[in-house]
């Protein structure tokens, strides 16, 4: 060998790995200190002389704008200073694998080198989703569009570095990153002619608040007329306290209650250009902890003051800002608010009289949902034959929300006369447009 071509050899391989120690290791952005990222894609179907590459650096970033990228090819030529994020360039010789290097600077002075090895024949591709997480999500990166173009050297495994000191392999892998900031993601193919990396940039933002609301009440079902008790609670499944700042005492978690057309009847939550107090109000609420951060006692009124009718309601908790005007639904309760009712019972239920004899059947009448009022009483019997058993007139029963359960008798004789058998005794109950019946047995017999 020439001594001039063991020199050279010599010098490529100091090359070699003096770009090797300069290989940056991915790391989160700190500050305004920029990240350098880059990936590339050769032109294997170019008829042209040499290997062209096409470089792509966009994925650099920084929190002052990228003013310069400085690419070293690693083939000896000199570097391309350039304000374009991409490049191409045309590699000679034989070789298909080079140290590719890439300097950025930004606007605040500041700059970041990151150095990948570039294989002509084997391409790192990867996408992330999501592209914007909060931290403490979990990001899938996906490493499945990778390609080798050289069926002699496939692809034997994929190594991921996400730029937080952690790292991971597999064509597909998730991660989460526990801290918001901006993180170079190292993807390397292990190959038996080399292993070439690509890479980009993640920007991760604050934590989502996991947060959940819901609507209580002290119970599903109410008389006509009396206080709903309602709270709001919210709970945080985050990691990360969540806080709410209000500026004015418009503004606040507050609540909407609507009928069962979807029509809204009562709310607290005020009218458009309301004259709102300056009150600054905070609520800040703990990982793992629930707070009730609304209350309401609705009296059943709509919003000119008067008694809504019985039926279903739904309470909806909403977040409410008063400029810019904005309401937020939470999270909701259903409701039945029941019509005042009477209900009618009868003692025995069953009587059986001999002739010339009586029986009795003691009548209560009882208060549902709050009832009150008189209820008038009649009865019939069937059979319609042409002696039957008689029937008294029944006393009417009032019902006070002190007494809210009455008692009557209903009396019923036989005399000579009457045909034995059973009847059927229909007792009805009527109280302005409610009607309730009820029905006993009578066996009149001939002993």
């Amino acid at each position: 060998m020439r001594p001039q071509s063991l020199f050279r050899e010599l010098f490529l391989i100091a090359l070699v790995f003096a770009s090797l120690s300069l290989v940056s290791l991915p790391r989160s952005h700190g500050g305004s200190s920029p990240l350098a990222a880059f990936t590339y894609e050769p032109c294997v179907a170019c008829a042209i002389p040499g290997s062209a590459v096409f470089f792509n650096g966009n994925w650099s970033t920084s929190t002052s704008s990228i003013i310069s990228y400085t690419w070293d090819f690693g083939d000896g030529s000199p570097p391309v200073k350039t304000d374009s994020s991409s490049v191409t360039h045309l590699y000679g010789g034989s070789t298909n694998q080079w140290i590719v290097a890439l300097k950025i600077q930004d606007s605040a002075g500041q700059t970041d080198t990151t150095s990948q090895l570039v294989l002509f024949y084997a391409v790192p591709r990867f996408t992330f989703q999501p592209t914007n997480p909060g931290a403490g999500a979990s990001v899938v990166f996906n490493a499945s569009t990778s390609i080798s173009y050289d069926s002699t050297n496939p692809i034997k495994g994929y190594e991921w570095s996400f730029g937080d000191g952690t790292i991971g392999s597999g064509v597909i892998v998730k991660h989460s990153y526990s801290a918001q900031g901006s993180y170079r993601i190292l993807l390397t193919l292990i190959t038996s002619s080399g292993n070439p990396s690509s890479s980009k940039t993640l920007t991760v933002g604050p934590a989502t608040p996991i947060i959940t609301y819901s609507v209580i009440t002290d119970k599903d079902s109410y008389v006509l007329g009396e206080t709903v008790h309602a709270k709001l609670n919210a709970t945080n499944h985050g990691t990360q306290p969540i806080t709410f700042n209000f500026t004015d005492s418009c503004s606040g978690f507050q609540f909407e209650i609507y009928d069962s057309t979807g029509s809204l009847v009562f709310t607290n939550v005020p009218p458009p250009f309301a004259p709102c107090a300056q009150v600054f109000t905070t609520i800040t609420i703990q990982p793992g902890q629930t707070v009730t951060v609304a209350s309401l006692d609705w009296k059943q009124v709509n919003m000119q003051g008067k008694q809504v009718p019985s039926g279903p309601y739904t309470i909806t908790g909403v977040l409410h800002y008063e400029s810019p005007y904005q309401t937020t639904r939470l999270a909701s309760k259903n409701i039945n608010i029941l019509s005042p009712d009477f209900q009618l019972t009868a003692n025995p239920a069953s009587l059986s009289i001999s002739k010339t004899s009586s029986g009795v059947f003691t009548i209560t009448v009882s208060s549902l949902n709050g009832f009150t009022g008189t209820v008038n009483l009649s009865a019939t019997i069937l059979p319609l034959v042409k002696h039957p058993p008689t029937l008294s007139p029944i006393v009417s029963v009032t019902l006070t929300s002190a007494n809210p359960t009455g008692t009557t008798t209903l009396t019923v004789s036989t005399n000579r006369s009457t045909n034995a058998g059973t009847y059927t005794v229909t007792i009805t109950g009527t109280s302005g447009t409610t009607t309730h019946s009820i029905s006993a047995t009578v066996t009149a017999t001939n002993k």
